[in-house]
């Protein structure tokens, strides 16, 4: 459990807390350990009187937990999964909005404000230059459905990742079948999403199907050979979010904490210890880390809650095209 504090704060932001109640205010979070390392090292900055407790797990263990917990709440907020994950749990979460949420894109704020987008991620074409050997590198996803790329071309299991699950549904959106078999044909997966951007780093292939906040760390950390490639056709966004528990322990300081979760000045700290973009349009992501703003990438929407309803559908799709490459 790591502890901070949040009290009589002010952010630049223009809103401003006051007291509230002396009990703590208690996260759930799925969270990697940097990204509350960073919540916590800027709440210890400026709100050095009250506690939050942060309580880590697994998103479906955490879920499960609050579910148990329904009659007599244990915390008071959940941090973070995936919109489709937020919307299959949604009877855990009770509605929440502010000035400060209503800030943010629309698209970023789940139905009746049940939960509030704190990140996104951008999914793109991860190269390792020095692997290409020679080969032109890919822009679009039609390219990397070229017989050329088998063996050269790894992505996780959209059975078991979460944010490959978004990648494969947005081209089964786009492409269709025929799309997905093709990928299937050429691609390596893997068990894990960190084997995906670890593997192109490593140099174990060329190219990689991830996200951007993991591919330019690599980047930021000196990899010259590490690009980023936003396919030409446009790319998916699998934004996270957060949510305030049904019947809460502490109402006032869960409402305090999740106006600070979505502000500019705590998603900026997220993003400047993990690179996950944040939703927030007041982060300049361009000047802080050289990517591109989101005005200028090319988005293909989709649905995210019904992304979570077809799930059946396209790990069934997804399953036929691994059938026919064997």
């Amino acid at each position: 459990m790591t502890k901070a504090t949040l009290l009589g704060l002010s952010f630049a932001a223009g809103f401003a807390f006051t007291a509230v109640q002396a009990e703590p205010v208690t996260v759930y979070s799925s969270n990697n350990t940097a990204s509350i390392d960073a919540v916590v090292s800027a709440l210890a900055d400026i709100a050095p009187d009250k506690d939050v407790d942060f309580v880590s797990g697994g998103t479906g263990a955490l879920m499960q937990r609050i579910a148990a917990e329904s009659e007599n709440p244990q915390s008071d907020i959940f941090w973070s999964a995936g919109f489709a994950t937020l919307g299959a749990y949604k009877d855990n979460f009770q509605s929440y909005s502010s000035e400060v949420t209503e800030k943010l894109p629309e698209s970023m704020v789940g139905p009746d404000a049940l939960w509030t987008g704190t990140n996104t991620h951008v999914m793109v074409l991860m190269i390792n230059e020095r692997q290409l050997r020679g080969m032109e590198a890919p822009t679009t996803w039609s390219d990397i459905f070229d017989h050329k790329w088998k063996g050269k071309l790894v992505m996780g299991d959209p059975e078991k990742s979460s944010s490959t699950y978004a990648q494969v549904y947005g081209l089964y959106q786009t492409f269709g079948q025929e799309g997905l078999n093709k990928l299937a044909a050429v691609a390596t997966n893997t068990n894990s999403t960190g084997d995906v951007y670890k593997g192109v780093a490593a140099g174990e292939f060329p190219v990689g199907i991830t996200m951007e906040y993991a591919a330019h760390a690599y980047v930021d950390g000196g990899q010259k050979e590490i690009k980023l490639v936003y396919p030409t056709e446009g790319t998916f966004l699998s934004p996270e979010g957060m949510g305030m528990v049904k019947n809460p322990v502490n109402p006032e300081g869960a409402a305090a904490l999740m106006d600070m979760l979505a502000s500019a000045d705590l998603q900026e700290a997220v993003f400047r210890a993990t690179f996950r973009r944040p939703v927030s349009p007041d982060v300049d992501v361009t000047a802080i880390a050289g990517l591109p703003a989101m005005s200028d990438i090319k988005i293909i929407e989709f649905d995210q809650l019904q992304a979570s309803k077809d799930r059946e559908m396209v790990i069934a799709a997804w399953r036929k095209a691994k059938e026919a490459a064997e």
